[in-house]
């Protein structure tokens, strides 16, 4: 039994942006580090999807062109955020239907990116 959501990674590169097992080789300002650990601990301790789309400072958001499929939580007022593609119980992504509407079954994501938004 997953107690908390699980974060699968779109690749290795993404897994070292993202995961704080690699902290000390991030290269991201000081408040960023924080805050990509903490977003990790929330992810990993909540419920659901419905937890993350629910807490405002991530203003979590779908994004949009090539983008469609991913959706977003801002690292606070960095200019950094993290995408996400949510996944079903298999680790396969979920990119139709409603997904604010399934957000309460979801309890996988794949972090697709760490970037600075205004880069």
């Amino acid at each position: 039994m997953i107690l908390g959501m699980q974060i699968l990674y779109k690749n290795e590169t993404v897994k070292k942006q993202f995961c704080s097992d690699y902290k000390k080789q991030w290269r991201y300002p000081e408040q960023v580090k924080k805050k990509l650990e903490s977003a990790e601990n929330f992810i990993l301790n909540a419920e659901s999807l419905m937890d993350i789309a629910n807490y405002i400072p991530f203003h979590f958001e779908h994004l949009r062109g090539d983008r469609k499929d991913e959706w977003s939580i801002r690292l606070g007022k960095t200019g950094y955020r993290v995408t996400m593609i949510p996944c079903d119980n298999d680790g396969s992504e979920i990119i139709k239907g409603d997904i604010l509407a399934q957000c309460k079954m979801i309890k996988i994501v794949k972090v697709t990116e760490v970037s600075n938004h205004y880069e």
